[in-house]
């Protein structure tokens, strides 16, 4: 029987609460991964979640119908092996797996639920892929739909880290805190507090491991990464195109945080659309995100963050191209590995 060639080409999912994405790339050596295709479809998984703890029957078919667009795209661009990780809201709801045999069925595609560690461990490495090299421990809070993922690690101790998910999120916090169009200052007030009162016993247990065996604790970076993070920095930077590489690395200080808050927060929806970098779609949840990374800020009392386009989605990708080259199960090991930029459509 012939042997077959190393596969080169690589196609990550991740089904998400509000959006599904799609990442193909090729590896055009053991250290490098060009990216060929990017592609992202708001499908709101989320939506109506709380009344029942069900994902509704619109948002299964609707991402069905979007697994099934990205499939096909998989076969024209040649890939080879492809990975599909579910999380958030899938991984919560009773119907959950349910959803995952349905994909499986009628896609084809390898669908799985990322359990809370294992979506902590695949974001870091695609968060370390797109940053320079940082001193110190990093906290990176990927902030999604229906949950927030907080991962602290030293880059210095590869399989050092601690990991936390909380059931908040931008779609759920709108869902449960913030009606109105807009919604009205005392709602805000309450959602804020709501969200303070979800994170607090997190943020205060990474405080104390921050200062664990050290009289000073060690100079933190703070990194977000997913869609509410990458909204604002799109939004800090005015973009009308975004512009993936020009995210990474940007720094959102705490005074303008607070200041977009207060912006959206007196906007209607449709106003809210006309702000440059705020991605269509977004207009209604994008609050309830800001007021969830304003609280992680005020929790850890840092005066800004960095944001990270890469994520759970690279990191997905990163672990299946590990898989194919026999490389060890490890954050050390996103260093050999670089993403290179699209390349330009012919």
């Amino acid at each position: 029987m012939p042997q077959h060639s190393r596969k080169t080409r690589f196609a990550a999912v991740d089904v998400g609460s509000h959006t599904i994405r799609l990442l193909i790339a090729e590896a055009c050596e053991e250290s490098s991964l060009q990216i060929l295709h990017v592609d992202r479809r708001i499908t709101r998984l989320a939506r109506g979640f709380g009344d029942d703890e069900a994902l509704k029957p619109p948002a299964i078919a609707e991402s069905l119908n979007v697994l099934l667009d990205y499939r096909a795209i998989m076969a024209s661009q040649g890939v080879e092996a492809v990975t599909c990780g579910a999380t958030g809201v899938v991984r919560r709801a009773r119907n959950g797996k349910g959803l995952i045999d349905l994909i499986r069925r009628t896609t084809g595609l390898p669908a799985t639920i990322l359990s809370e560690t294992d979506e902590a461990f695949i974001s870091a490495k695609g968060v370390l892929s797109a940053l320079p090299p940082v001193d110190g421990p990093i906290l990176i809070f990927d902030l999604g739909g229906s949950s927030t993922e907080f991962l602290l690690l030293d880059p210095a101790k590869p399989e050092s880290m601690w990991c936390t998910s909380v059931f908040i999120g931008a779609a759920t916090v709108t869902e449960r805190h913030l009606e109105g169009d807009p919604p009205r200052h005392e709602t805000v007030s309450r959602a804020s507090e709501a969200v303070q009162r979800a994170l607090a016993p997190t943020l205060e247990h990474i405080e104390d491991l921050l200062h664990e065996g050290a009289e000073t604790p060690a100079f933190l970076t703070l990194v977000g990464t997913a869609g509410t993070a990458t909204t604002l920095a799109a939004m800090r930077l005015g973009m009308t195109t975004y512009v993936p590489h020009r995210i990474n690395g940007l720094v959102l200080p705490d005074n303008w945080l607070s200041e977009t808050v207060g912006t959206l927060a007196r906007l209607p929806f449709a106003a809210r659309r006309k702000l440059p970098g705020l991605e269509s779609g977004r207009e209604d949840i994008i609050l309830a995100g800001a007021l969830i990374v304003r609280e992680v800020l005020k929790g850890l009392k840092q005066a800004s963050f960095i944001v990270s386009d890469a994520g759970l989605l690279e990191g997905l990708l990163l672990n299946l191209a590990e898989q194919e080259y026999n490389h060890p199960r490890a954050l050390a090991t996103t260093l050999r590995w670089s993403f290179t930029r699209q390349r330009p459509s012919s």
